[in-house]
């Protein structure tokens, strides 16, 4: 065989390697999505294993091939990422080098770090166990912002709690600090009070009048008989309480002790803040659900009995 026979030969043989290589496992019509998570330090040839048993590629060579070609630039990032026989060998090890994709999740306003926590494992951002256990060894129920965030999958507890908290220091009113001077309440204990305006709040309006109205009862020394605060107590959000509920035996519950809870009961949003640090100027004393969300708000305990009735 001439040498230029030789050649063309080696050209036709790599680009029917090639050809192999990049053609894809199945046809798009029986290729599912499947979620394909790579743990962190799991070796490449486990991996291309793994890939291969999921029906992923043809052969595992289909996938080691391109990390001996990229080499040291073949660094396999770990996460759940979402994977269709439909893609060559080269464009899953492509999607495994560059990284799972961000996650995008929503913490709603007055959602628990149990919430968050429960949310941040589904979505496979970080262990709901060790997320908790930082956020109660740092005190951070309160102090977790809710808001929308990008996170990358596999993320410490740490490095998750940590942009929360930091959050919060930039949505947190500027004034904050000063005003729970002036209010004579520590930083904590304002925040506490956010968290319970944030519960018992259901249209923005009425923030302001509900944290006026737990503000004046702290200034009289009243009970504050919040019902939100006994939910936490009783560790489940519920549309009714019962009387036995009212009685339940906790810190939080303020229909048995005096002031604020030991600490915040959620995590509020900005809103809930600006009202707690600025409460409106109101002789309101007592609020009761009205039925159609918003609320009847009373001076005397007799107009609030009527509302009561109502």
């Amino acid at each position: 065989m001439t040498r230029s026979k030789v050649i063309l030969c080696g050209i036709f043989l790599a680009a029917f390697s090639a050809a192999i290589l990049l053609r894809p496992f199945r046809s798009p019509a029986g290729a599912a999505t499947l979620r394909f998570p790579v743990r962190k330090g799991l070796p490449a040839r486990e991996v291309a294993r793994d890939l291969y048993e999921s029906g992923l590629v043809r052969h595992p060579w289909n996938f080691l091939v391109w990390v001996k070609l990229y080499g040291h630039r073949s660094v396999i990032k770990p996460g759940v990422y979402e994977l269709s026989a439909q893609e060559s060998g080269f464009t899953i090890f492509q999607k495994l080098r560059q990284g799972p994709p961000l996650v995008r999740i929503t913490f709603p306003e007055g959602w628990t770090a149990r919430q968050m926590a429960a949310l941040l494992e589904a979505r496979g951002v970080t262990l709901s166990a060790d997320f908790l256990a930082l956020a109660d060894k740092e005190k951070r129920e309160g102090f977790l912002f809710p808001d929308t965030y990008f996170f990358e999958q596999g993320l410490p507890a740490e490095r998750v709690i940590e942009r929360l908290a930091e959050r919060f220091k930039e949505k947190e009113p500027k004034d904050f600090k000063e005003r729970a001077m002036a209010m004579k309440l520590s930083y904590g204990q304002l925040v506490t009070l956010a968290s319970i305006v944030e519960r018992e709040a259901r249209v923005p309006q009425e923030r302001p009048v509900i944290a006026g109205v737990f503000f004046n009862r702290l200034r009289k020394h009243w009970y504050l008989e919040s019902c939100a605060t006994v939910e936490f107590a009783l560790g489940d959000w519920k549309p009714h309480l019962t009387y036995k509920d009212l009685a339940v035996s906790s810190p939080y519950n303020t229909y048995r002790h005096p002031g604020l809870p030991p600490g915040p009961i959620c995590n509020p949003g900005a809103a809930a803040l600006e009202a707690a640090a600025h409460p409106a100027q109101t002789d309101m004393m007592f609020f009761v659900a009205d039925g159609s969300g918003t609320h009847r708000f009373s001076r005397y305990y007799k107009e609030h009995l009527d509302a009561q009735r109502k």
